[in-house]
């Protein structure tokens, strides 16, 4: 799997100067963590998964969350299971037949309800599981935590040497994280169990719907979650326990729930600008605006590799190739080693190309 493959060869030599790398549900976990992007939420009642995926039918798509959670009403939870369960099925048999390449699998996830379930559907997707890249766990607290953690580290410690991890992907979105005086005591209870289980956590998630419902708010199609206060000071929080560099993770932002782009597009922008990668979303169309958002620009791609190359001791700050800003090599070098990362998975852009360029492809899709 690599993004961008609808883009034609000849497409992407004009568009690229370094295109993007493949990448597959066992590659390196800090690969991984960078490249869940743009997650298209599905309803595990979906009753063409499998079809979906095995034919290509959504254009774009890398990887995908299969919801049993919000998605499904509390008298479906069997039905959802079970339609889940045999969507599974379906896809490894199409991989079985050679109807579907391995290496052509989106990086997929299951939104569960509970621990409970989480269990329940480990035993019954047998080795079937390993299509999976992980599971989300939402209204992750310092209470509930634990247990989903224990019962992925009891899979990954038994399955077959043979079978990628499966991760575990939190989502931050109750009432202890987004009220205020509550909010450092839970987030450093819930960091202490992450850290605990850090080798399992692919990345964390914010679940910004389900705090602006606490509020009785709802962004806008044209505005950012960053245009709502309360939502905006607690996701700098977030930022500010799980983003720093001495324990990094990978912090996605909030799903996007609108079906227009404009919105989408600006807090793309927004959540880059505060270091957080990918994005969970709820519709095909928003899948190329997002990740062509994610391409590394050439500029930011030489000033990256200039930085790097220069952290010998001998320089302090260099002026970038670029004529327009200065580098510093030290306050700047965790930049540039992120943007590296991202290069890999997303691609540099030629010099006179930005990310228009490739939204313009994703528009003529869908003419």
């Amino acid at each position: 799997m690599r993004y961008f493959n609808y883009v034609t060869p000849d497409e992407e030599k004009a568009l690229f100067y370094l295109p993007p790398t493949s990448f597959y549900n066992h590659s390196d976990k800090e690969i991984l963590a960078s490249s869940v992007g743009a997650a298209l939420y599905m309803p595990a009642t979906r009753p063409t998964i499998a079809e979906d995926i095995a034919f290509g039918k959504i254009e774009g798509l890398v990887s995908a969350i299969f919801d049993l959670e919000d998605a499904v009403g509390e008298n479906e939870v069997h039905a959802a299971e079970e339609s889940l369960i045999h969507q599974m099925n379906k896809l490894a048999a199409f991989i079985e037949l050679g109807i579907l390449r391995s290496d052509n699998l989106p990086l997929l996830f299951v939104r569960v309800r509970s621990a409970n379930q989480l269990n329940y559907l480990i035993e019954r997707l047998e080795e079937n599981v390993a299509i999976l890249t992980g599971f989300v766990f939402p209204k992750f607290t310092a209470e509930n935590g634990e247990a989903y953690f224990q019962i992925l580290e009891n899979y990954n410690d038994e399955k077959s040497s043979a079978s990628p991890t499966l991760y575990g992907l939190p989502i931050l979105e109750s009432e202890a994280i987004i009220y205020k005086e509550f909010r450092y005591p839970s987030l450093q209870a819930i960091k202490e169990i992450v850290e605990k289980y850090k080798d399992l956590v692919l990345n964390v998630r914010i679940g910004a719907t389900d705090f602006s419902s606490l509020y009785g708010l709802r962004r806008s199609p044209d505005m950012t979650i960053y245009d709502i206060a309360p939502i905006r000071d607690c996701v700098s929080d977030i930022i500010n326990v799980f983003g720093r560099m001495d324990s990094s993770y990978v912090i996605s932002g909030p799903v996007w729930e609108y079906f227009p782009r404009k919105g989408l597009i600006r807090e793309v922008i927004m959540d880059k600008e505060n270091g957080l990668i990918g994005k969970t979303i709820i519709h095909p169309t928003h899948i190329k605006p997002v990740q062509s958002l994610y391409t590394v620009t050439h500029e930011e791609y030489v000033d990256a590799t200039s930085i790097i190359a220069k952290n010998n001791g001998d320089y302090g700050v260099i002026k970038s190739q670029y004529g327009n800003k200065m580098n510093e090599i030290k306050p700047h070098l965790n930049w540039a080693r992120r943007i590296m990362l991202r290069s890999q998975i997303y691609g540099v852009l030629h010099e006179q190309q930005q990310y228009f360029g490739l939204l313009s492809i994703q528009d003529r899709a869908y003419v």
